[in-house]
């Protein structure tokens, strides 16, 4: 646990008393600004993939290579963190963001931009966010006092999705007035900002028990996190959840920039859609950050639940960019409040010698769906229209949630009082593997 944790007397720390951590505030700031960066990133990405092809398969081909590599790299750099220094292995990966985006601003600003240029940094980028995603979450715990993990859950909630509101923001402003080239070199510049904050950090992983090379049984232990996470059968239900939710709410992404064309709004629509979602997530956020009964936290799992499948609804019928900037802000409210929640619930159980793994498995079972998933619905777009694709998912998930819960009564159990059932922990021997 870090040792910096004295209270700081401001408004800000009252409300959100995770910030009192020295530590925490720094990886705090690295996640602003490496999630400003990155929406910035997909703001101008997609929309000149879009510009150059005007085909939603496209760009749904640069949201696959950005996504695709949480099946991949998440489940590495989750083993990794279990046993290297985590602050080290998320700056590391940082670097990797750093370049890939450097040499995206390079090839804009000098003219010779293509498609494929847009996909394979695209892809080095995404290898990079899958590295540090899963890490930063392994560190909040030994962060934070326990009774500040929820707040601190939330708070790296409203930094990555939040920050739709200020990476979109500026990025909008310079897309429309210089380009998509000036945006990719913004967001170079917030990664570096957000890389020394990370740097600044004192706190240091524990070394494992037993020292092994680096690569030796990195596989094994790859194995062993997904294996932990299904024997647990309180994680396990999360993160079937969380897949259902992900994939049939959330991946929709590709679809935006024609959805934004079909309502007239051009790039400034496109801009509108990717900030309601950030501003919908803060809110979202801050409302269960203030959350401290666990029945208001089961309570507020359902309302989100719920909410996702119908903010789809609003999107895939709206007919003016008002009404899509609503539905955005909905979207973004009950899909931050409700995977923000399954952390927490995942983080409470998980013990810290595989923390790593277990948020690289909730992470590539959460996002590396949602690359092919999102590859799918840019492609069927082109054919039946981005709405069907937008309702029809929506409804679904709300009926699914409907019937776990009418299905599933440790479900109803944890929606009812915010907490697990005691017979879903493992045996001892379970979770050790044995």
């Amino acid at each position: 646990m870090s040792e910096d944790t004295a209270a700081r007397p401001n408004v800000l720390v009252r409300q959100f008393p995770a910030l009192a951590s020295r530590d925490y505030s720094l990886l705090f700031t690295n996640s602003m600004f490496v999630a400003a960066a990155n929406w910035a990133l997909i703001l101008a990405r997609g929309w000149l993939v879009y510009d150059l092809t005007e085909s939603s398969t496209a760009v749904g081909l640069v949201t696959f290579a950005g996504m695709a590599p949480f099946i991949f790299a998440a489940p590495i750099a989750g083993a990794l963190a279990d046993r290297v220094d985590r602050r080290l292995l998320q700056l590391q990966a940082a670097y990797v963001s750093i370049i890939a985006t450097g040499l995206l601003t390079l090839v804009t600003a000098l003219g010779m931009v293509e498609v494929w240029h847009v996909v394979v940094l695209a892809l080095l980028g995404g290898i990079s966010r899958a590295a540090q995603q899963p890490t930063a979450n392994a560190m909040v715990p030994s962060l934070v006092p326990p009774e500040h993990l929820l707040n601190a859950i939330a708070l790296q909630s409203i930094s990555v999705h939040g920050s739709r509101i200020v990476g979109p923001l500026f990025g909008a402003v310079l897309l429309e007035t210089v380009g998509p080239g000036a945006v990719f070199g913004l967001s170079t510049v917030a990664m570096m900002a957000g890389s020394l904050a990370l740097w600044r950090i004192r706190y240091r992983s524990a070394p494992p028990e037993v020292p092994r090379r680096l690569t030796e049984g990195l596989l094994t232990d790859v194995r062993e996190g997904v294996e932990y996470a299904f024997t647990d059968r309180r994680i396990a239900l999360v993160i079937i959840l969380v897949i259902f939710h992900c994939g049939l709410t959330m991946a929709f992404d590709s679809m935006m920039p024609a959805l934004a064309s079909e309502v007239g709004a051009a790039e400034r629509g496109y801009s509108a859609i990717l900030i309601g979602l950030g501003a919908g997530a803060v809110v979202g956020t801050v409302t269960i950050s203030r959350l401290q009964a666990d029945v208001s936290t089961g309570r507020a799992l359902a309302i989100a639940g719920f909410g996702s499948g119908g903010a789809m609804v609003v999107l895939g019928t709206s007919t003016v960019i008002e009404v899509l900037v609503l539905g955005a802000f909905l979207a973004g409210a009950t899909q931050a409040a409700y995977m923000s929640l399954s952390q927490v619930l995942i983080l409470g159980v998980t013990p810290d010698y595989v923390r790593g793994r277990v948020m690289a498995t909730f992470v590539m079972l959460a996002a590396g769906h949602m690359a092919f998933i999102n590859l799918g619905f840019g492609a069927t777009a082109d054919v039946v229209g981005v709405r069907p694709l937008l309702i029809v998912p929506g409804l679904l998930w709300a009926a699914a949630f409907l019937g776990a819960i009418v299905a599933i009564p440790d479900l109803r159990v944890l929606l009812r009082t915010g907490r697990f059932r005691a017979h879903l922990a493992p045996a001892p021997a379970e979770a050790a593997g044995g």
